[in-house]
């Protein structure tokens, strides 16, 4: 379930809701006794339907929105790691939803074994989208007293929690324009949100960042590659504009890595651009990226 903090333009043909996949465009570079019978099945199903045991994990199918309280534990009193995930959506079809859940899930597992905050931030190019179920706000963390028994439910509940990744990058509204910008820029404002939460203590951060940092459309855009040749000089002019400029800012030792780079269906030139891109970006925004 999620929330967008503004409203969106409408979405380019082929967005998620029509059954088509919507991908953001590229540069060209880049009765009696049988009514009770009846009766009573009918009242029995729910109860039958809740006791599923299935469902306390997660891995059943559920009609309505992900219950993430189920894998939320109380806060420690020397407080807990940050999980911030951020997801330039490019493209919402169900392959890349499943690619994007599939990269963000072993992240979600050292999450859920080692206890850590999650916060989600989501834009296909327009607003930025919020999730409900990782708002940055409870701890997340399975705890059994079997080794067993908790990595089982761990893995079940990061898988779970996956389908709320999923979610989001299905529905999510994709614009022709955008670049990962935004997200990046919004890092510390992100972390300073979350830390300001009574109740929250932050301790190490982790900042995700899946995006193909082939931004487009936007002159003002630091990271716009319309018309950009795949050069290590180009990305780090690209990169040295963000920040001179202050479009994004340095997160100094905070963790940051980024999914996402050539997972897409960009050609070789883009491909190259983008990994140019990444370099310059890690050099730049944290003393531990990659």
């Amino acid at each position: 379930m999620t929330c967008d903090v503004s409203a969106c333009p409408p979405a380019t043909p082929g967005a998620a809701g029509t059954g088509v996949p919507a991908a953001r465009r590229r540069g060209s570079h880049l009765r009696g006794r049988l009514a009770g019978l009846v009766a009573v099945a009918m009242l029995a199903a729910p109860m039958l339907a809740a006791c599923d045991a299935g469902s306390l994990l997660g891995t059943s199918k559920a009609a309505g929105p992900l219950d993430c309280s189920q894998y939320q534990e109380s806060t420690p009193e020397a407080g807990a790691p940050l999980l911030l995930v951020l997801l330039d959506v490019t493209d919402n079809s169900t392959a890349t939803a499943q690619r994007v859940a599939t990269r963000v899930q072993p992240y979600l597992d050292t999450a859920l074994k080692d206890g850590s905050y999650i916060r989600l931030v989501a834009s296909g190019g327009a607003a930025m989208t919020y999730s409900d179920c990782f708002h940055g706000d409870r701890l997340f963390q399975i705890k059994r007293n079997n080794n067993r028994r908790e990595e089982k439910d761990r893995l079940a509940a990061a898988k779970a929690l996956g389908t709320e990744i999923d979610h989001v990058v299905q529905t999510e509204q994709i614009s022709p324009k955008g670049s990962a910008t935004g997200l990046l820029a919004g890092i510390n404002d992100e972390l300073n949100t979350v830390r300001s939460t009574p109740g929250v203590k932050v301790t190490d951060v982790t900042v995700l960042v899946w995006s193909d940092l082939l931004g487009t459309g936007q002159d003002s855009d630091c990271l716009n590659v319309d018309g950009k040749k795949a050069s290590a000089s180009i990305a780090e002019a690209l990169v040295k504009r963000c920040f001179e400029t202050q479009q994004i800012t340095a997160v100094g030792n905070d963790k940051v890595r980024f999914l996402g780079v050539n997972e897409g269906s960009a050609d070789r030139p883009q491909q190259d651009l983008a990994r140019y891109l990444k370099g310059e970006l890690c050099r730049r925004i944290s003393s531990d990226c990659s």
